[in-house]
């Protein structure tokens, strides 16, 4: 259960680190309280890695274990190897209208549909025995994410380059898929 928890904790706040998420949530934090924004986060987190944790465990129900490791080694490595060589585009933000809690949902909601972040839920929670501690820890790592984006954010990128960030991340997937093909 802690191994579910930590797992997808560390893979979701290192993939977080310096993307476009976080970059979005600077700017949201200039514009509403970090009580707002960090609302916003929980209330988008929930429902878009909810949905991926849903899915994740009605694919695994269908398929077997062994599979499903191959499977998920083999996504973590695709995943390292996209963020090492490809870049992130500057996201156009969207204002909706609406409260900066639901403005802020929606945004990130929308900004990581189909994301790797949204992804690794889903495949963590293809073979997890706790589904929901996988949820638990991506939510976790988003919050901490997205306060560690409001508040110091801006200051990391003086003292760290983007490129070594997304190096770092990618080469955590890589590690990470290559555990699951081992084990």
């Amino acid at each position: 259960m802690y191994k579910e928890f930590f797992e997808s904790f560390i893979l979701v706040f290192v993939a977080e680190m310096g993307d476009k998420t976080q970059l979005m949530l600077m700017t949201l934090a200039a514009k509403y309280s970090v009580i707002q924004v960090l609302s916003g986060i929980l209330a988008g987190v929930l429902l878009n890695h909810g949905l991926a944790v849903y899915v994740g465990s009605f694919i695994s129900d269908m398929t077997n274990e062994y599979l499903l490791q191959l499977l998920a080694g083999l996504i973590f490595i695709v995943f390292g190897i996209i963020t090492l060589v490809f870049e992130n585009g500057d996201e156009n933000q969207r204002e909706y209208g609406l409260s900066p809690v639901i403005t802020t949902a929606l945004t990130f909601f929308i900004g990581e549909m189909g994301d790797k972040t949204q992804l690794s839920c889903m495949t963590l929670s293809m073979d997890a025995l706790y589904p929901l501690i996988v949820l638990a820890g991506s939510v976790s790592a988003m919050l901490t994410i997205g306060l560690i984006g409001i508040i110091i954010g801006t200051s990391l990128t003086k003292f760290l380059p983007s490129y070594i960030i997304k190096t770092i991340s990618g080469l955590v997937f890589i590690i990470f898929g290559t555990m699951r093909l081992i084990i």
